[in-house]
């Protein structure tokens, strides 16, 4: 499970929960939630967040119950990329 901050400092979960079907796979989050996921990380949080989704991903990349939020993570990594480019995080001014 990943976790994160929101703006006001409350923790954002992925996946929310480790819930699983009946064949044992850990089940994802409604592919619909997650762009409000990624408007709810604090800014200063994102590219934390990007890190651990891809060490994430890279750790579990050979357990089949992972594979559904395996596949959602970089989704997830995707949409966190495209916010990063469209806020301009990546040039920050100094102090």
């Amino acid at each position: 499970m990943t976790q994160t901050l929101n703006a006001v400092g409350r923790p954002l979960f992925f996946p929310p929960s480790l819930a699983t079907d009946d064949a044992g796979v850990i089940l994802p989050r409604p592919m619909d939630e997650l762009a409000s996921f990624v408007d709810q990380v604090a800014s200063d949080q994102l590219f934390p967040l990007m890190r651990r989704l891809v060490n994430g991903t890279a750790k579990r990349k050979r357990e089949a119950r992972w594979s559904a939020v395996n596949q959602q993570r970089l989704e997830l990594l995707r949409l966190c990329i495209d916010r990063a480019l469209a806020d301009r995080l990546y040039c920050l001014p100094s102090g």
